[in-house]
């Protein structure tokens, strides 16, 4: 809780000879982040980094060709189970030689299918052409030796023919359009014209994208003739074009379990090859180093031995005792290890970014602030147990969205809670009685509520803040803005709002409020005074008179900003009670509608439509908004007290069937 998984780090020298198996089993295991060896091999006389850049390019090849053909014959890659540890090394030139001769037998059918894909294209694009001009009746031969008028055919996007006969308007022309719509928007489209008008019908052609559709000089006759010559044509390409694809489906089944397993190997060593160069070795031994959750460390470590039969020098640290982690040169990945159902919320940490290594890690403190604030703004006991049906569909039906369905049903939940404390079934507040108030009836202890919870979030905020600092051992988190002192007087202004609310105006005077946030602040106002005072003492060189006032507006303004900053922070906690109250508007206002549906002559059931179609409006929109609401909050005034981000994610080495670090 609140922290990471505590990482090791591992300092691995093997053999030369044995680092192929070890890497194999340490990808098998599936649990080292590893780190380039360059930036812990400084000092270490004869070790350099290994150079895969030939073999990464070679690799990549052999991904892309295999690619090409897999999308070809239509074949799927291997399922990630398939793509273990397997049985050895890739023999690459072997491989490579295996793809090119796939590649071969492949390459003439694709050829082929390519052209026939072309060619039966073509010859639609004419027939329609010919239909067209089927009307004019003239033999085609005809139609080439006009020599009075100029003809054309050709495709052209539906919607530019009225900017193309505007075009033709002060000129003697015909413009017709034949056939459907094709997909892409375009339809065929014949244009007549006067021979000395040519320049003028091709201009604006041209201007509206008007791509010209040619007759073949082979073809002869009337169109209708030349259309059964075309038709039979286009016949004979489809029925070759139904053969290749049965040649290609044959093929496909041949060759798919090999394609399969090739790809496998070639992505499984590319996997190698780039661990690999993380790696570094001598002319005898060969070093590793990465991270490892702690709790893993052994289960590594045994894999490693019995890889190599023990042949290996293996070092264990934590990370504290590294310099270069201490220094910030080297970090420290984060895992994440959250119970189920908080574990959707950790979406939420890495979009605002991971925390660093040996900070809060705020996952449940987050998961649990933004369900209550969205039980608060969106509480209906109908509407949340439709977000929680919903959810749980998506969950059973729509495997990848899991995180999401998870995070649907808890706001469900947490809705519904929220529905009972209002007392609200579907904005109907006479079904239930209300266990706590009814929104629209007390606005004022809603509000106070928004603000004393917007007050025990950014607490709790502050409160994360100091013990970061406790575990930095950072003595300047008693000076910075949202440190010790600033926390001080935001709990001293809390508790005298507090005793205000409780016991009545007269219990907190001004004089009193000044004494108490008096001392907090006042330090705040000397801190930059005092690291002057501080500096000019060690250096024996005090500052001068406007270098004090300097520090005196410098100090003023941190103070103002300080309070300034922590009072509109919490104040933007009342959108809690805007968002509860808009919703019980809705509520009112759909209701009022509907009595006006019921009124008009739509009777029950067109009230009832309405009540519906109501309820459906405000779960997906203002549902949508109420989350939105609650992100920002957390991230812009909960996050802002204590949290950096900027982490780095826990990446294994792992083949794909390996298990996961979670599990």
């Amino acid at each position: 809780m609140l922290s990471p998984e505590p990482m090791r780090h591992l300092s691995l020298v093997v053999p030369t000879r044995d680092l192929e198996v070890t890497t194999r089993a340490i990808a098998q295991v599936g649990v080292l982040h590893l780190l380039d060896v360059r930036h812990a091999v400084e000092g270490l006389a004869g070790i350099r980094p290994y150079d895969v850049t030939e073999r990464l390019a070679q690799l990549d090849g052999l991904t892309r060709a295999l690619g090409g053909i897999m999308r070809f014959l239509g074949v799927e890659p291997a399922a990630p189970q398939e793509i273990g540890p397997g049985d050895g090394g890739l023999d690459l030139l072997a491989a490579q030689a295996r793809t090119e001769a796939i590649a071969g037998e492949v390459e003439g059918l694709r050829k082929r299918c390519a052209q026939l894909t072309v060619d039966s294209e073509q010859l639609s694009a004419l027939l329609a052409n010919l239909r067209a001009l089927a009307p004019v009746g003239l033999p085609l031969e005809d139609l080439r030796r006009l020599h009075y008028v100029h003809l054309t055919s050709g495709l052209l996007i539906e919607r530019n023919l009225p900017r193309l006969r505007d075009s033709l308007a002060r000129i003697v022309h015909l413009v017709s359009s034949a056939g459907p719509v094709g997909v892409d928007g375009r339809v065929l489209v014949t244009a007549l014209c006067l021979r000395p008008d040519q320049d003028v019908l091709d201009r604006a052609l041209r201007s509206v994208h008007f791509e010209r559709v040619d007759l073949p000089a082979h073809l002869s006759g009337t169109p209708e003739q030349a259309t059964a010559q075309v038709e039979a044509q286009l016949a004979s390409a489809r029925h070759t074009i139904a053969a290749s694809e049965q040649e290609r489906t044959a093929l496909a089944q041949r060759l798919a379990p090999e394609i399969r397993a090739l790809h496998a190997a070639v992505e499984r060593e590319r996997l190698l090859a780039k661990a690999r160069g993380l790696m570094g070795h001598s002319e005898r031994i060969a070093l590793i180093t990465g991270w490892v959750p702690a709790m893993l460390a052994p289960r590594l470590e045994q894999s490693i031995r019995a890889a190599n039969d023990g042949r290996c020098v293996i070092e264990w640290t934590e990370p504290p005792a590294i310099e270069d982690v201490r220094r910030g040169r080297i970090p420290v990945p984060i895992l994440l290890h959250n119970a189920l159902l908080i574990r959707p919320f950790e979406r939420l940490l890495r979009g605002y970014g991971l925390p660093r290594y040996g900070e809060v890690e705020p996952t449940a403190v987050v998961a649990l602030g933004f369900l209550t604030m969205f039980g608060f703004m969106f509480g209906d006991v109908g509407q949340g147990a439709i977000l929680f049906g919903v959810g749980y569909f998506i969950y059973r039906r729509m495997f990848r969205y899991r995180d999401y369905a998870v995070m649907l049903m808890e706001c469900g939940v947490f809705a519904v809670a929220f529905g009972f404390l209002y007392g609200s079934v579907f904005g109907v507040e006479h079904w239930l009685p209300a266990l706590w108030l009814r929104p629209m009836e007390d606005i004022p202890r809603l509000m106070q509520t928004a603000i004393l919870f917007g007050i025990g979030f950014l607490s709790i905020g502050l409160g994360l803040n100091l013990l970061n600092a406790y575990r930095r051992r950072d003595l300047s988190a008693l000076w910075e803005r949202n440190g010790l002192l600033a926390a001080m007087a935001y709990w001293i202004a809390a508790a005298l709002f507090i005793r205000r609310l409780t016991v009545g105006v007269e219990a907190v005077t001004l004089g009193t409020a000044l004494i108490w946030l008096g001392i907090p602040l006042g330090l705040i106002f000397l801190k930059e005074p005092a690291l002057a005072a501080w500096k000019g003492i060690r250096d024996r060189s005090l500052p001068g008179a406007s270098d004090v006032f300097a520090l005196i507006v410098q100090s003023l303004v941190e103070v103002l900003d300080t309070v300034l900053g922590t009072v509109a922070n919490t104040a933007t906690f009342i959108r809690l009670a805007a968002f509860a109250l808009s919703h019980a508007g809705l509520f009112l206002a759909t209701f009022s509608v509907a009595d006006a549906v019921f009124h008009a002559g739509g009777g029950t059931v067109g009230a009832l439509l309405v009540v519906a179609l109501g309820n459906a409006v405000i779960i997906g929109l203002e549902g949508l908004i109420v989350a939105i609401q609650s992100i920002r909050l957390e991230y812009y005034e909960f996050f802002s007290k204590f949290y950096s981000g900027g982490g780095e994610e826990y990446r294994p080495l792992r083949f794909a069937s390996a298990p996961s670090a979670r599990t």
